[in-house]
C-alpha cells in the first residue's frame, strides 16, 4: 500500500486505525481507553513515538527561538497527523514545557468527529493508553465539571475519536509520569458553558489546558491561505463569536477558550502556523492548515495601564466630551449619531472600550447609557451611547434642542472587566474594594452590573452585592458555584470641570 492512500484529506484532516480497536474496559475492575489512532496520527511503537515527538518539540523551540519568559497557560494546537500537522503542534509544547516542573494536571479539549453527542462529554475511563504507557485521568476534576449544567459521563464520544488521543505522544514527551488528563469532548453546547468549563479547571501552575484542533483545508490553496490568515485575526482579536467550522473544526472549544480569554484579560498570539499539501514523499490534493496559539496570563490580570489610560483622557477630555455633544446635535438635525473619524484621536481611543454618558439639566439627571464590555471604540461608544441618553432613555422626558445649551456632560470610561477569584461568597466580600470597584455579577444568562458610584447608595459590601442580585434577577440570597464577578475601574470626565462648559456644544473654531 502507498502511504498516499491511507489519507483521507478533509478539514480536520483525521486518521482512523484501519482495525477494530480493543475493547474499551478492562476486565471491569479497571475501564481503560485504548488507542484507536497509533500506526495512523502517530507512530505505533512507544518508544519511538515518545522520540518523534521530543525531536519535533526540539526542533520548534530552536526554529522559533521562543521567548522563556513568555509561557502560555493554555495551547490552541492542531491534531493532524504527525507528518502534515506535527511541526506545529510540537510548536504549541515547545512553549509549554517550561512548566514541566509545576504540571500535575492536562486538560484536553476537542470535537466530536465521529457523531452528534449531547452536551461536553467527559470520559468515564479510568485510564487512557497509548503505546508504552497508560495515562491516569483525574477523576477528582472530573466530578468538580458533572456540577456545571450540561456536563456528563459519555465513554461512546471518546471511545473511538482521535482528536485527543493526537495530542498524548506530546503530553508524553514534555510532562512527567505522574501527570493526569481530563478528556473533554464538546458537541453541542454554547460558547458560554464552554468558558464555564475552562473557568472551572484553569488552577494555577499545576493545570494546562490543551485545546485540539485543526484548521481550513480545501482543494484551493489560495482560499486556504486566506482563511487561516483570518482564523488568526479573530484568534488573536478573541473575536470568538465570529469562529466558525471553516476556520477551526473544533469550533465550539476554540471559541469557548478565546470568550474565556476576553473575560479575563487573557492574550492570546500565533506561536507557529502552516498552510501544506505534502510532507516528505506523502502528498495530498488538499491544502491542510494549521496553527498553534498560546493563551497569556498577564501579570496583573488588565490589559492596561490605568494610569496612562487616564492620563490619556484627562489630556483629551474636552475632546471626548465634545464627541458626546455632538453626537446629540446630530441626533437633533439627522436622527442618527455622529460618526466619528478615528484618525483625528489618539490611538487609545480606537480601542474597545465600555463607557456609560449621562447628560444633566439644571443639576438632574435627564437622561443616560451605556455598556457594560467593551465590543466598539472608545469613541463610537460614547457616541452611540450619548445619542441614545438623549433619544431612547424613556425614563425621562426628552430634553429639547433649546434645554440641551444649557446641559451638563459626564462621561465613564470602564477599565477592562477582570474576573475575581474566591472560594465563596464570603471570601468575595472581603476582595470587594468599596467605592473603587465597579462589579459585574454573572450566572449563566442572569447579568448585572454596579458602577463604582452606587457604593454610596449601600450600608455594607453585602447589601451591595444582594442588590446586584436582584437587579440580575436573582434572589438577595442566591449562590452557586458558577457565580462569576468581575470588577473594573472607572475614569469619570465631566464637562462641569471644563473651563468652559459650554464649550462642548459648539465644533471647535466656533466657541463664542
Amino acid at each position: 500500500m502507498k502511504p498516499k492512500d491511507l489519507l483521507i484529506p478533509f478539514c480536520c484532516f483525521v486518521f482512523f486505525a484501519i482495525v477494530a480497536p480493543a475493547p474499551a474496559s478492562d476486565g471491569g475492575a479497571h475501564k481503560i481507553r485504548y488507542p484507536v489512532a497509533a500506526g495512523t496520527l502517530y507512530p505505533r511503537n512507544g518508544a519511538d513515538l515518545v522520540k518523534k515527538a521530543t525531536d519535533l518539540i526540539d526542533a520548534a523551540d530552536g526554529r522559533l527561538r521562543l521567548p522563556a519568559d513568555e509561557i502560555p497557560k493554555a495551547v490552541i494546537v492542531p491534531h493532524g497527523a504527525q507528518i502534515f500537522a506535527g511541526d506545529v503542534t510540537a510548536a504549541g509544547y515547545a512553549a509549554l514545557r517550561r512548566l514541566k516542573p509545576f504540571v500535575k494536571r492536562v486538560v484536553l479539549i476537542g470535537s466530536s468527529h465521529r457523531g452528534k453527542y449531547y452536551g461536553i462529554s467527559l470520559s468515564d475511563a479510568l485510564y487512557w493508553e497509548m503505546p508504552d504507557r497508560r495515562f491516569k485521568v483525574d477523576r477528582e476534576m472530573n466530578e468538580k465539571l458533572l456540577k456545571i449544567q450540561g456536563i456528563d459521563y459519555d465513554g461512546a464520544a471518546h471511545e473511538a475519536e482521535s482528536s485527543l488521543e493526537s495530542q498524548l505522544p506530546f503530553v508524553s514527551a514534555v510532562f512527567s509520569k505522574d501527570v493526569e488528563i481530563v478528556p473533554v469532548l464538546v458537541e453541542d453546547a454554547s460558547i458560554e458553558q464552554v468558558a464555564d468549563l475552562i473557568d472551572a479547571v484553569w488552577g494555577g501552575l499545576e493545570t494546562v489546558v490543551v485545546v485540539s484542533s485543526d484548521m481550513a483545508s480545501g482543494k484551493d490553496a489560495d482560499k486556504v491561505e486566506k482563511m487561516v490568515r483570518e482564523a488568526v485575526r479573530m484568534a488573536e482579536n478573541k473575536e470568538y463569536g465570529r469562529i466558525k467550522k471553516r476556520h477551526f473544526c473544533a469550533s465550539l472549544p476554540v471559541a469557548g477558550m478565546l470568550a474565556y480569554a476576553a473575560e479575563n484579560g487573557s492574550t492570546v498570539r500565533l506561536i507557529d502556523s502552516l498552510a501544506t499539501s505534502g510532507a516528505g514523499d506523502v502528498r495530498t490534493d488538499e491544502t491542510l492548515g494549521y496553527g498553534a496559539f498560546g493563551v497569556y496570563e498577564n501579570d496583573d490580570g488588565t490589559r492596561e495601564d490605568l494610569e496612562h489610560i487616564e492620563a490619556v483622557l484627562r489630556e483629551h477630555q474636552e475632546a471626548l466630551l465634545r464627541v458626546a455633544a455632538q453626537s446629540i446635535i446630530s441626533g437633533f438635525e439627522r436622527g442618527r449619531p455622529l460618526r466619528v473619524s478615528e484618525s483625528r484621536y489618539p490611538e487609545e481611543f480606537a480601542r474597545k472600550t465600555a463607557t456609560f454618558v449621562n447628560i444633566y439639566h439644571n443639576g438632574a439627571l435627564r437622561g443616560g447609557a451605556g455598556t457594560g464590555e467593551p465590543s466598539r471604540s472608545l469613541l463610537d461608544d460614547v457616541s452611540e451611547n450619548a445619542y441614545n441618553a438623549v433619544f431612547s432613555d424613556f425614563r425621562f422626558v426628552p430634553l429639547t434642542e433649546d434645554e440641551i445649551k444649557t446641559a451638563e456632560l459626564s462621561i465613564s470610561v470602564l477599565t477592562d472587566p477582570v474576573q475575581i477569584r474566591f472560594d465563596d461568597e464570603d471570601d468575595l466580600l472581603t476582595k470587594l474594594d468599596p467605592q473603587q470597584d465597579g462589579v459585574i455579577f454573572r450566572e449563566r444568562s442572569n447579568k448585572a452590573l454596579f458602577l463604582p458610584q452606587i457604593w454610596g447608595t449601600f450600608p455594607s459590601p453585602k447589601e451591595f452585592l444582594a442588590h446586584l442580585k436582584q437587579k440580575a434577577g436573582l434572589p438577595a440570597n442566591y449562590w452557586s458555584p458558577t457565580v462569576k464577578i468581575y470588577r473594573f475601574r472607572v475614569v469619570d470626565l465631566n464637562s462641569g470641570d471644563l473651563e468652559n462648559p459650554m464649550s462642548v456644544w459648539l465644533p471647535k473654531g466656533k466657541m463664542k
